[in-house]
């Protein structure tokens, strides 16, 4: 794709010469005067600007000052004058140029000038873009969306979003930081499906993202964008982890209007994060829309209106057979849990903790972690739907069983570690198993 060159001047014989110096190389857009340029330059966009320095009404300084004061950026620009002074070049360069060429000048000179300039300017964008893009989504990064929507809240209409993962720090806690980026890479394919070319997108924190749909105006558009990335994210999750990943990963958005709410993209985040913490609050895996007619943002009111509704919540992310695995945060709740209804009701209980560390093959055809992964999903299967699994560190099973005693324990011990055998996985690992009954005296 050519690169696009406007040029400026009040001379159209100086024009049409540098039109067809430049025409067979590059696009060129033509302007015979400063306030000509402004104005094209909204809808045009070039990649440079070549403009005489000496024009009637503006002069080229006047008209590149104003450029970058409304644009807030650098432009660049190279000036054609037949003043030698060194004053105008100093003034000119104090101002952005980018470089001078003397009037009259040989069509050589001006290609290979054009050419440095734009060379240059590809390389600052390349730098510029490296520093505010987040590697492992492609989106930009903090503070590189600050940047672009501070500029965006303040000249553009449509609606902006805070996006954050439901349940996604137990993928990481599960399955291991590398199936969390993937899962992160996952989302991001998807949120780009959903969204527009030009809308902007990027990533605020490990799973937090924000995004402007520019020309956005109905919630319809907003409550399909929560709709489609759950959906697909689900889809995208078993695939990765398996049918019977549990995990009940989503998205939350909290959502604002511009410029209805305001045109400051800070105080238009705030309102978002709002919304976004109401969602959170009342079920998760949906959108909710600011509102600054009320002390609390909008929500679905569908989200918890029943007791039916409220059941089939729960009933979406029901487990199934084997095992109750859970992550560390819900787990402390659950043991506490567990500790009060065996006081109650007197009944035997045990405590396990199965260990992993790499066997002398570990280094050959599998990763050590992939083994634990796949000890992990394999370790719930024979147990019971009132056990209870918690993964306590990236090595480490934790495990509580109710109702039983010692002779059986050790017969599902035994049945876990022999299913375990029979996989391709086990001559990777070595496993320790430590188990204790849980004292009831000593709970009184």
């Amino acid at each position: 794709m050519k690169k696009k060159i406007l040029i400026v001047d009040d001379e159209p014989m100086m024009i049409r010469l540098t039109c067809k110096f430049l025409s067979a190389e590059y696009d060129v857009v033509k302007a015979g005067s400063g306030q000509e340029a402004i104005e094209l330059y909204e809808s045009e966009k070039p990649d440079l600007i070549l403009s005489d320095l000496l024009m009637p009404e503006m002069s080229g300084f006047e008209m590149h000052k104003i450029l970058q004061e409304k644009h807030g950026c650098k432009i660049p620009i190279m000036f054609m004058t037949a003043d030698e002074s060194e004053d105008v070049e100093g003034t000119g360069f104090d101002l952005g140029a980018a470089d001078f060429i003397r009037k009259p000048f040989a069509p050589p000179v001006l290609l290979k000038r054009v050419e440095n300039i734009l060379k240059n300017v590809d390389m600052i964008n390349d730098l510029r873009e490296e520093a505010t893009i987040d590697r492992m989504t492609g989106f930009l990064n903090k503070a590189g969306s600050a940047e672009r929507l501070t500029t965006a809240c303040a000249v553009e209409s449509g609606v902006l979003m805070i996006i954050d993962l439901d349940s996604f720090k137990l993928v990481n806690d599960l399955y291991g930081h590398e199936m969390g980026d993937k899962v992160l890479k996952e989302f991001s394919d998807i949120t780009r499906r959903c969204v527009r070319s030009d809308d902007i997108v990027g990533r605020i924190g490990g799973d937090e993202f924000v995004a402007f749909c520019k020309h956005a105006k109905r919630k319809e558009i907003i409550d399909d964008i929560a709709k489609r990335i759950n959906e697909d994210l689900v889809a995208a999750a078993k695939r990765l982890m398996g049918d019977d990943m549990q995990i009940p990963l989503g998205a939350s958005i909290g959502a604002v209007f511009v410029p209805e709410d305001g045109m400051n993209y800070q105080e238009l985040f705030k309102m978002a994060d709002k919304a976004l913490y109401n969602v959170k609050e009342n079920g998760k895996h949906g959108a909710g829309i600011y509102s600054s007619g009320a002390e609390k943002p909008e929500t679905d009111p569908e989200r918890c209106e029943t007791l039916k509704s409220i059941t089939k919540l729960f009933d979406e992310r029901s487990i199934k057979n084997g095992a109750f695995r859970i992550g560390p945060e819900a787990f402390v709740q659950v043991y506490h849990y567990f500790i009060r209804y065996i006081k109650r009701y007197s009944h035997s209980a045990f405590k396990v903790l199965i260990t992993l560390h790499p066997s002398e093959y570990s280094g050959e055809e599998y990763a050590f972690y992939e083994c634990v992964e796949a000890f992990g999903d394999a370790l719930c299967k024979p147990l019971r739907r009132s056990d209870v699994v918690v993964q306590i560190h990236s090595n480490q099973f934790f495990m509580l069983f109710p109702d039983i005693n010692q002779e059986n324990l050790d017969k599902l011990i035994g049945r876990i570690l022999d299913s375990w055998n029979q996989t391709s996985f086990s001559k990777y690992t070595a496993i320790k198993v430590e188990s204790e009954e849980i004292d009831l005296d000593k709970l009184q």
